[in-house]
C-alpha cells in the first residue's frame, strides 16, 4: 500500500522467553495455538466479504487469503505478520492485533485466545461513550430497527452509540465498537474500502474533527481520538493541509464512493445525511442512502 501502509516499527522479535501464557486445557503447545488459529482463519476467509479486496487484489474464485494480502490490509510488512502467524513472541501492538481480528473475522473465542497468548491478559473492551446510558430508548429503537437505510448514531467524539443491521452491510467494522474517525482516518483497511480516500473522505472528516477540537477542547476522550489520528503519519500531514474544506458535517448533495462487502470491485456512491437529535444536540445521527436506487 506504499506510503499509506502503517507499519509497527518498534518491534522486538526476541523478547524475554516465557512471554506467552498457557490458555489452553490441552496438550497443544503455546507456540502452536496462535499459528493454528490464524492459518485456519485465513483459509476459510471469504475474500468477497472484505470491502475493496477485489479492487485491490483481483477476483478470487476460492476461499482463503494469503499472508501477503493479510499483511497489506493490516498495513504491516509480510515479515511482521508472518512472525505472528509463526508463533514468534514479539511486541505486537493492540492496533495490529485488532486489525487481524477484523480482517480474518476471528470468532470471539479465537480472538480471546490469540490476545491472551500474545499479551498475557484478556483484551479490553472498546471505549463506551458516557452518553450511551442517556440515549432515549425511542431513539435507540429508531436507529436499531430501521429497515430501509443504514443508520448509526455517534457522540461528539465519534464513539458509537447505536447502529442498525443495514449499516453493517456497508461497514462491517462497526460491530467491533471502533471510533468512526479513528477507523476512517488511520486504518489501512479503510483506505482499501473508501474510494478516493484522501479527497472524498479524509479531508472532509479531518475538517469536522478540527471543528470539534476547538469546540470541545477540554474533552479528554476527544483529545485521545485526535491523538490517535495525528499519530498516523498520513493523517497527520492532512491535519495541517491548506486544502481542508470549511464544513462541520458531510455535504448531503455530494456523494462519496466506496466498495461494499460481497460486491466485488463494483463502485457504489452513497449520500451521508447528518442529523442532530434535539434531546442530545452534541450527538449525530447519520443516514447512509445509496445515490442511485
Amino acid at each position: 500500500m506504499g506510503e499509506l501502509a502503517r507499519v509497527d516499527c518498534q518491534c522486538d522479535l526476541n523478547p524475554t522467553p516465557g512471554r506467552y501464557v498457557n490458555v489452553m486445557n490441552s496438550n497443544e503447545t503455546q507456540a502452536s495455538i496462535v499459528p493454528r488459529i490464524l492459518r485456519q482463519a485465513r483459509v476459510r476467509r471469504n475474500a468477497s466479504d472484505i470491502p475493496g479486496f477485489t479492487a485491490t487484489f483481483g477476483d478470487r474464485t476460492s476461499p482463503g487469503i494469503t499472508q501477503a494480502e493479510t499483511a497489506q490490509l493490516a498495513g504491516v510488512s509480510r515479515r511482521w505478520y508472518n512472525a505472528l502467524e509463526s508463533g514468534r513472541p514479539a511486541n505486537y501492538s493492540e492496533g495490529f492485533l485488532q486489525a487481524i481480528r477484523r480482517i480474518l473475522d476471528l470468532t470471539a473465542d479465537e480472538w480471546h485466545v490469540v490476545y491472551r497468548v500474545t499479551h498475557g491478559r484478556t483484551p479490553a473492551e472498546a471505549p463506551v461513550s458516557p452518553l450511551t446510558d442517556l440515549l432515549p430508548a425511542a431513539i435507540r429503537k429508531l436507529v436499531e430497527q430501521s429497515p430501509t437505510w443504514g443508520l448509526y448514531m455517534s457522540d461528539l467524539r465519534w464513539d458509537m452509540l447505536a447502529y442498525n443491521s443495514k449499516t453493517l452491510e456497508y461497514f462491517p467494522w462497526m460491530m467491533y465498537g471502533l471510533n468512526v474517525m479513528e477507523w476512517a482516518l488511520t486504518w489501512p483497511e479503510a483506505r482499501t474500502q473508501l474510494i478516493n480516500w484522501q479527497d472524498e473522505w479524509a479531508l472532509p472528516m479531518i475538517a469536522q474533527l478540527r471543528v470539534h477540537a476547538e469546540q470541545y477542547r477540554h474533552d479528554k476522550r476527544l483529545q485521545e481520538v485526535i491523538g490517535t489520528v495525528r499519530g498516523d503519519a498520513v493523517a497527520r500531514k492532512l491535519w495541517d493541509s491548506p486544502n481542508l474544506p470549511s464544513m462541520t458535517h458531510p455535504a448531503s448533495h455530494r456523494p462519496r464512493r466506496l466498495y461494499l462487502p460481497r460486491q466485488g470491485g463494483t463502485e457504489f456512491a452513497m449520500h451521508l445525511l447528518a442529523f442532530a437529535p434535539l434531546e442530545l444536540p452534541s450527538c449525530r445521527l447519520m443516514a447512509i442512502m445509496p445515490a442511485e436506487s
